[in-house]
């Protein structure tokens, strides 16, 4: 295998062990639990890889996200999404796997428990090198292990804000964060890590922590700036066959056993749209016309927590959280959700021109603070297709009152330690979409089993966060590369059994 990311689709071999498609956060966990399996691995991604020299000496260790982006096309790159994001890498709460009654409805069960992917989970954290501690979060769930490493440590200012949060009454956690510093390591913890790409290497993205140490196996291929243009199976339809992929005027059919669709929520819900033939006239896993639908996801916002009468200064700031809120508060029978300090991000420049010098001011002297709460899935949540194409969507419910009641708490936290806040003034977004592909132990109610695998399709699967059934409250990073590892195993543990069958045969 060559390994690599110049591979014309001329040099692409006819025929693998897996395709995986997509090399974001599942698709290159997935793709290193099978390398190190001895799976001869196609791996094919959109876009290309991020060009990261190290710095210039002044220059900012981080490239900015959306400095960056000019139009869609530039949005993809190997590590997808996780090139930019804040690696705050935690744990789904136990409660998130069962049913939980919201204010606006009833979060669905999962088909599996915490304790089925708790093993998983520490074998990730392991994986994307997580620093964390349990103390100050009544919402931790139990492990089978300590965290790796110990938490991050706070910036001097920060603690000082962190020792007034606690002597006000706060419980304050630390941010599990997926970032490769300790003596000798990388991380120097400088400001221009939350969405931005780092340029020493030390933000521990998919890429860097997955599909680097996937390469250097030698038994993966990776195919850049390709499409798939659909996924293939066999005549019955009941089996998949392989991929056909394009790249630039150029196509070809890759044949494997194994069909990895890991290329993003919308996009893999498209995918397995467009790969519909006869036997799935509807779509690969759509039987019972689930896919598309079950989307979840975090509803969104900031507040700015003025710590400071003068500029802060450039620090790493994103190291604490406060979870007390994640299961509801005394006088509140809902979960309510979490507030995490956000890194230093220049939200100024994503304003209008006439707020842009006010909004810069105010960000500055503050500590920008997320806040964020879940959003629910139904069975109508989600796509409406026309063709292949997305033709309209039904958002997940909003839970409104608990999260102004969210907001409330948060900002009375901050003023009770001495620090006035402001909510933006912005419509709350919705984050860290879940669903579309969603897994289930029932084939009417879901698109893969628990392993990921497709309802009716063996060696289809799914990987990413269009199979996780629900968003809870927290960032969805770890538990997408717990599932992954989940459904590396499987694939892995099914491949075994049939060579020990085969040679029990022989």
């Amino acid at each position: 295998m060559r390994g690599g990311g110049e591979l014309r689709l001329a040099d692409v071999e006819s025929s693998y062990d897996a395709v995986v498609v997509g090399s974001g956060m599942g698709g290159g966990v997935l793709t290193l639990k099978l390398a190190r399996a001895g799976m001869n691995v196609l791996l094919v991604e959109k876009g290309g890889l991020l060009d990261l020299a190290p710095p210039a000496p002044g220059e900012p260790i981080g490239r900015y996200m959306y400095g960056m982006m000019t139009d869609e096309a530039r949005l993809s790159f190997v590590g997808g999404e996780t090139k930019f994001y804040g690696a705050a890498l935690y744990r789904f709460r136990e409660s998130d796997f069962a049913a939980v009654e919201h204010e606006a409805g009833v979060s669905p069960q999962w088909p599996i428990s915490y304790a089925d992917l708790e093993p998983y989970y520490a074998e990730a954290e392991e994986l994307l090198c997580v620093h964390g501690s349990p103390a100050g979060d009544p919402s931790e769930p139990s492990r089978s292990a300590p965290y790796p490493h110990p938490p991050l440590p706070h910036d001097p200012k920060v603690a000082a804000i962190v020792a007034r949060l606690e002597a006000a009454g706060m419980q304050v956690a630390a941010i599990p964060r997926g970032i490769d510093y300790g003596p000798g390591r990388p991380c120097v913890l400088c400001p221009t890590c939350d969405v931005y790409a780092c340029r020493l290497g030390a933000k521990m993205d998919a890429e860097t922590a997955a599909i680097r140490p996937a390469l250097a196996t030698g038994n993966v291929d990776l195919l850049t700036q390709a499409e798939c243009l659909g996924v293939l199976t066999d005549a019955a339809g009941t089996r998949a066959s392989g991929v056909l992929l394009r790249q630039g005027g150029e196509e070809k059919r890759v044949l494997a056993p194994v069909v990895a669709v890991c290329a993003g929520l919308e996009q893999s819900v498209l995918l397995l749209r467009r790969s519909r033939n006869a036997a799935h006239p509807e779509g690969l896993g759509n039987h019972a016309g689930m896919l598309g639908r079950g989307v979840a996801g975090h509803t969104t916002s900031v507040m700015f927590a003025l710590v400071s009468a003068s500029e802060f200064g450039a620090r790493h700031t994103k190291t604490f959280a406060i979870n007390s809120y994640y299961e509801g508060a005394p006088d509140w029978p809902y979960p309510i959700g979490v507030v995490q300090a956000g890194g230093q991000i220049p939200i100024w420049e994503g304003v209008s021109r006439l707020k842009r010098v006010p909004v810069e001011i105010v960000a500055k002297r503050s500590l920008v603070c997320f806040y964020m709460n879940e959003a629910l899935p139904t069975l109508r949540t989600g796509y409406v297709f026309e063709g292949d194409a997305i033709a309209g969507e039904t958002p997940p419910l909003q839970n409104v009152r608990s999260f102004a009641r969210l907001r409330k708490l948060a900002a009375a936290s901050f003023t009770r330690a001495g620090y006035p806040v402001l909510p933006a003034r912005l419509k709350p977004s919705l984050w860290h979409k879940t669903g579309g592909a969603v897994m289930g132990a029932d084939p009417a109610s879901s698109v893969t089993d628990t392993t990921g695998q497709a309802h009716e399709i063996a060696g289809l699967y799914v990987a990413g966060a269009a199979v996780l059934p629900t968003a809870g409250a927290v960032n969805t990073g770890l538990t997408i590369a717990a599932l992954a590892l989940r459904t590396g195993a499987a694939i892995a543990g099914a491949r075994a059994s049939v060579a020990e069958a085969a040679s029990v045969q022989a």
